[in-house]
Formats: structure tokens, C-alpha cells, sequence
């Protein structure tokens, strides 16, 4: 009988510690999430409001934000550029399968990346202070890489604005 208690106890105590350690899903976006603040993003948990296909109303979505932010705000950029995985009826088309709010010139690899990783991506907003997106986190380290190089890429967008 007490040999039955002390394996009851034991088995309580490795169940409890069991439950404090996190899934292994949780464990890959806290790497992600580490590996993202050695590239110099901020990671944030946040809500966007996304256009419909004929920009009448608005849908929110609680999703993760990858951000670069600049080291100055550039003035010469409109509010707010979208792009999106969407058609959007006002938008324009930049990439297979990609639309954006304002005409911009992405270079080959930079539709490349976004056609690749389409499927993970909400939306990538371009501000006057930072590059933000948003995404699932599915994927590693060279997706998060491939997404920096994208990122890196649309922080220099003011240069290619009409």
C-alpha cells in the first residue's frame, strides 16, 4: 500500500511539473520570437482592421505584428500603405496574388519572397515611422530571414513612390 501512495505521488508531481512546461508549438514562436529580436524587430500581439474586397467595411483580426521601426519617420510617405494577399477593388496589383493601396515598385525577389510566403502572411503595412507584418508565425528561422530581407526591402519603399 505505501509503495502504491508513493507512486501515486510521484506520478502527481511529474504530471504537475509536465503541465508547466510549454507545447512545443508555443516553444517555436518564443524562438521565433527571440530570433526576431536579435534581427531588430519588435514582435507585438495586436488587432488590425483589414478592407473588404470593395473597401466598404472593415475586419478585424487579432493577429502577431512583426515591426521594424525607422530610426526617423519619414515625412515624404502617405499615413498608411497596405499590402495585402487580397484583391481589394481600389488596389493595385504589385505581385502575384498581392495588391497594395499605393503604387510601388518591388524588385524581383521581393515578389518572389511574397508569392513563397503568401499563405503565412495577413498584410504588411508600410508607415511613415516603421515596416510592419503580419503574420501566423508558421515557419523557422530562414522564413523569419526571408521575411527580415522582405522587410528591409519595403523600409526603403520612399525611394520607389511615383
Amino acid at each position: 500500500m505505501t509503495a502504491l501512495i508513493v507512486i501515486f505521488i510521484t506520478l502527481s508531481l511529474m504530471g504537475s511539473a509536465l503541465w508547466i512546461v510549454p507545447p512545443k508549438k508555443e516553444r517555436q514562436k518564443m524562438s521565433l520570437r527571440m530570433h526576431a529580436r536579435k534581427l531588430g524587430i519588435t514582435v507585438q500581439l495586436t488587432s488590425i482592421d483589414l478592407p473588404d474586397k470593395w473597401d466598404k467595411s472593415k475586419n478585424r483580426q487579432k493577429t502577431v505584428a512583426y515591426s521594424y521601426y525607422r530610426p526617423k519617420p519619414l515625412i515624404t510617405l502617405p499615413d498608411c500603405i497596405w499590402i495585402l494577399p487580397y484583391e481589394v477593388w481600389k488596389y493595385q496589383s504589385i505581385s502575384k496574388g498581392w495588391w497594395c493601396s499605393e503604387p510601388i515598385l518591388i524588385e524581383e525577389r521581393m515578389g518572389h519572397i511574397l508569392s513563397k510566403h503568401g499563405s503565412l502572411l495577413t498584410g504588411i503595412k508600410i508607415a511613415p515611422e516603421s515596416v510592419s507584418l503580419y503574420w501566423n508565425e508558421a515557419g523557422d528561422e530562414s522564413t523569419l530571414n526571408e521575411l527580415f530581407e522582405l522587410i528591409y526591402a519595403l523600409e526603403k519603399v520612399n525611394s520607389s513612390l511615383h
